[in-house]
């Protein structure tokens, strides 16, 4: 019996068509560069057909997309295979990424200053902060600080908690503060920028300042002993601390916000919660003011002393070489001399001996001839 062709076509439309077989170019297509198609196929993006010589891609699932939906998303990094013994120490390897970490931070690349470097005694740090001076290597991770910016948040939480617990709010945490307007740039000036923070917390109830310290044994027993030698408030904490507070202090009063007292709340960095301490004093924006004065006058020293043409006169910028300022200094660079690359810092070790020894030793009758 003969069959005619459309008979013949018809049967094979019943059969229905066969699904469209993969591209021949490779069996399990993997992400790659664009290729010409050795067969047609369909996008597997879009479902549109392509022709022979289309370009292609993988597209990682084991289908090609076609350029009619432009490229692939880039693979995923394919982690490296696992070594043949011990894993290495997670320990050595979280050591770099926490300090390359730290360096990409917003804060650790800023030039603009805020309240916690404007208390430094040292006019040189901020001078060298503002021009942007080269900074000490970092050869190990600032844990310390990594530790204090994880409690701040978590404070942070706390605080926004117990506002829930009341019904009400009594705290008002992490605010944007405004402590000065800067200076826009005029013929005889440059721009000085304005001087912002984020305040800790606001204790609505108390008109009061709350700056989280989360500090070690050191400063613990420094704020305790000098209470306990009944040293003038100003004179048991600090300076950087103590200016930082009222600079927030004049932050919360800009916002029309009555300021009271601040207060430092020294977090200890123990297992034990009843090591911390509190250091209170009434706000007093003559202590503010001070601070943003020298601020603009290192500006304005900065120009004076034309750093941008002669880096080196940075070291001309008065600087207070003390222990407490020199230690986490990034500019700090000992027994080298003080230039752009870097300052000194505190006295040689025989003047501090010197210097801690004076009356102690009686001179010898060879001594005094």
């Amino acid at each position: 019996m003969s069959v005619s062709e459309d008979e013949l076509a018809a049967l094979i439309a019943s059969l229905g068509a066969p699904a469209p077989a993969a591209p021949a170019q490779q069996p399990a297509p993997e992400p790659g560069g664009w290729i010409a198609a050795t067969q047609a196929g369909l996008c597997s993006s879009c479902r549109k057909p392509y022709d022979l010589f289309a370009q292609i891609k993988a597209d990682g699932r084991g289908g090609w997309i076609s350029d009619c939906c432009g490229p692939v998303a880039p693979p995923r990094p394919v982690p490296p295979l696992p070594p043949a013994g011990p894993p290495p120490s997670t320990i050595t390897e979280l050591r770099q990424v926490l300090m390359d970490f730290e360096a990409s931070r917003p804060r650790t690349m800023q030039r603009n200053l805020g309240p916690s470097e404007l208390g430094t005694p040292c006019q040189q740090q901020i001078a060298r902060k503002l021009v942007g001076a080269p900074r000490r290597p970092v050869t190990e991770p600032t844990w310390a600080p990594f530790q204090g910016t994880a409690v701040h948040a978590s404070m942070e939480s706390v605080v926004s908690w117990w506002n829930k617990q009341l019904g009400r709010t009594r705290w008002i945490a992490e605010d944007k503060l405004y402590i000065d307007d800067g200076q826009q740039a005029t013929a005889d000036a440059p721009v000085i920028p304005a001087i912002t923070g984020h305040g800790d917390a606001f204790d609505l109830d108390n008109d009061m300042v709350i700056d989280w310290k989360h500090v070690g044994k050191t400063a613990l027993e420094k704020l305790a002993r000098g209470k306990r030698m009944g040293k003038p408030t100003a004179e048991q904490v600090s300076q950087e601390y103590r200016i930082q507070a009222h600079l927030y202090g004049l932050g919360h009063s800009r916002k029309g916000r009555t300021v009271r007292w601040v207060r430092l709340v020294l977090l200890a960095r123990s297992w034990s919660y009843d090591e911390s301490q509190e250091w209170t004093e009434p706000y007093d924006e003559n202590v503010a003011f001070a601070a943003v004065h020298r601020y603009y006058a290192t500006h304005d020293l900065i120009r004076d002393l034309a750093v941008d043409m002669l880096p080196d006169l940075i070291a001309q910028v008065p600087a207070a070489a003390t222990r407490d300022a020199c230690h986490f200094c990034p500019f700090l660079r000992p027994g080298q001399p003080s230039d752009w690359n870097g300052c000194p810092g505190d006295k040689p070790l025989d003047q501090i001996v010197e210097r801690a020894t004076a009356g102690l030793i009686a001179p010898t009758q060879g001594d005094t001839q």
